[in-house]
């Protein structure tokens, strides 16, 4: 690895070796950009003037000193290197691909278009232009084009993360117009694809399934012995919870279906156990949000019971135990049965069609355990709204992500000055940059910053030790060491004995009973001259919930069965037909996402003024808002 701070002197000699200086230059240019050093980047700049001052005629040189310059946001300068080797070779593939890349630094989509184009049409493999192509179609938002290079793209470059990410960042935007086998065939390929979010391919997929099983308000056509077999919609089911009222309707229709004709013989047809299988992982991943009839509830109870006595009976075996356990598991996760911890280590024997499912949640409730019990507590508060919020992110975390997603990694201060140029021109940061994300949550924000920006020390703090440790636990899984987790209360985040150059307070402020209490708290342990993000609800945003909530009053659920009721009474209409807004939100699909956003213990909204005002109160300087779709630079 190059070391800064070159001495040139030690270099005279290798004076008249052009290629040397070259070669040195180059390695200093990509162990500078790898580690974000501007130190490197300077002595980069000085062994490639050097090389190119022996050979001025020689493209990769003067390509290379581009590139060093728009490493170092010279843009201008960058240009002119580009502009004197396209003058020299008007068709250099490399030289035309760097002003793609300099246009895109710019902000100048067009532009970089026109550049990456024209590489892409002297040679489609000397660059990555189509990749390019593809990534600028997703920053129109023409998520239709970007989709359709990214589809391509895959064939070929299938392990490439950042291509899956594009891939699936497009998917997200699209729904089908009419059904197709091949893009059929396609979604069950990207299925198989691991370290993704295949909940970026909920909107096309269910697009897809509604046309294939002809689904409308009337009803399925098709019989359930067709849909037991539907290879789309069984895997589907087992990849990502449902966000589509019909669909549900009929999920739960089919549940039901199988659930009261095996439970009085305590059997599922062959035929049937695939389906049941998978609406086994839909309620896993919902957390069992779907609404349950008196029958069925009664049903389940008595089957919870027989369980817990048949596990202990030394003559049964998984293979006698496994039609039941499935049956259950049908409407309730596995953490959530009385018996769970009765199964033990003997989940590994399950059949195929269980054990997987049985597996992953049972490892997921032992691992968080660990990581919980291990957690570092700086103390809580006497104060009772905080610990109703704790309780109710103990029970229901959120959210409960599944990748990471994936970011260029980059300098922070960069990122901030591309959304605010005029603001941050001459920010600078020390190194490492200490952080600290007040109310991290399940983590994946923290995680993302220190994964994915320079030189970043996190300390992630949050009440709900249960949402630590599925923070930690994913830590653990992406290997990510430079983040320390504290279980707290903000309002004692003096206790936490430093000062931060960043904080960053999103979703958090709004649910303390005095969310100024708690900015002053966190605003005291932020240096001078710190920056502090913070993102709290918006009243124009929140009217419809706020009026949900106003309407169930002193009724605002807060068990899982009570939450299901007002779901299904939203669904079916009985408290009235204007709540499409809620009901089009994914949040409302799941058990905690659900209670997240319609049933929080506490909540304040605001307006702009109100806003203005709490940044005030601190002292605060207001430097402006991050526009939607702007936040993912910051790695939100």
């Amino acid at each position: 690895m190059a070391t800064a701070q070159l001495n040139l002197q030690n270099i005279q000699h290798d004076a008249g070796k052009h290629q040397h200086l070259y070669d040195l230059a180059n390695r200093f240019y990509r162990d500078a950009s790898e580690q974000g050093n501007h130190l490197l980047l300077d002595d980069a700049t000085q062994l490639a003037e050097l090389a190119w001052q022996q050979k001025p005629e020689y493209l990769p040189g003067i390509n290379l000193l581009a590139r060093i310059a728009l490493q170092q946001d010279k843009l201008n300068k960058a240009w002119e290197w580009i502009g004197l080797g396209l003058s020299k070779k008007p068709d250099s593939v490399t030289l035309l691909y760097s002003g793609g890349l300099t246009a895109l630094a710019e902000h100048d989509l067009d532009k970089a278009e026109e550049y990456f184009a024209a590489a892409y049409r002297i040679s489609r493999v000397a660059t990555k232009s189509a990749n390019y192509l593809a990534h600028i179609a997703l920053l129109k938002k023409d998520y239709l084009l970007a989709f359709q290079y990214y589809r391509e793209l895959i064939k070929t470059q299938a392990d490439d993360q950042q291509v899956k990410a594009g891939l699936f960042s497009a998917a997200e935007q699209l729904s089908a117009d009419f059904y197709s086998d091949e893009l059929e065939q396609d979604l069950l390929r990207y299925f198989e694809f691991t370290d993704v979010d295949h909940s970026q391919l909920r909107s096309l997929t269910t697009s897809l399934l509604k046309h294939k099983l002809h689904l409308s308000e009337t009803g399925c056509p098709l019989e359930l012995e067709n849909l037991a077999t539907d290879p789309l919609l069984l895997t589907a089911l087992e990849k990502f919870y449902f966000c589509d009222p019909l669909l549900e309707k009929l999920l739960i229709t089919l549940r039901q279906s199988i659930f009261i004709s095996s439970s009085a013989k305590l059997s599922i047809e062959s035929q049937l156990i695939p389906l049941a299988s998978a609406l086994a992982w839909q309620t896993y991943l919902n957390e069992s949000v779907w609404y349950q009839t008196e029958q069925e509830q009664k049903l389940l109870r008595q089957l919870e019971t027989l369980l817990s006595r048949m596990i202990i009976m030394p003559d049964l075996s998984n293979h006698d135990l496994y039609p039941v356990l499935l049956l259950v598991l049908m409407y309730q996760p596995l953490q959530q049965c009385s018996f769970a911890h009765q199964l033990n280590h003997e989940a590994l024997a399950w059949p195929i069609t269980l054990g997987p499912l049985i597996e992953q949640a049972m490892v997921a409730v032992n691992t968080q355990e660990q990581h919980r019990q291990q957690l570092t507590r700086f103390g809580n508060s006497n104060n009772v709204v905080s610990a109703k919020v704790a309780q109710q992110y103990d029970l229901n975390p959120y959210p409960r992500w599944v990748d990471i997603g994936y970011s260029q990694p980059s300098d922070y201060c960069q990122a901030l000055t591309q959304i605010f140029p005029e603001k941050f021109k001459t920010l600078s940061l020390p190194s490492p940059t200490q952080v600290l994300v007040a109310g991290c949550g399940t983590g994946r924000h923290a995680l993302r910053l220190a994964r994915y920006f320079y030189n970043m020390q996190v300390t992630a703090v949050d009440l709900s030790e249960q949402a630590l440790a599925y923070a930690s636990s994913k830590a653990q899984q992406y290997q990510i060491n430079n983040i320390e987790f504290l279980q707290g209360d903000l309002l004692l985040s003096e206790r936490l004995g430093q000062q931060f150059d960043v904080i960053e307070c999103s979703g958090v402020l709004h649910h303390m009973e005095n969310p100024a209490a708690g900015l002053a708290a966190v605003n005291k342990q932020l240096k001078p001259g710190g920056l502090l993000k913070i993102a709290l609800y918006s009243r124009a945003a929140r009217r419809c919930i706020e009026e949900l909530r106003e309407q169930l009053a002193d009724h605002l659920p807060e068990t899982a069965h009570d939450m299901r009721l007002v779901r299904e009474a939203l669904l079916n209409g009985s408290l009235g037909n204007e709540w499409n807004t809620v009901i089009s939100s994914p949040d409302f699909y799941s058990l905690s996402a659900c209670r997240d956003l319609l049933f929080h213990q506490q909540e304040h909204t605001y307006d702009c003024e109100e806003l203005q005002q709490l940044i005030n109160n601190e002292g605060l300087e207001f430097i402006g808002m991050i526009p939607q779709g702007e936040s993912e630079k910051l790695a939100q």
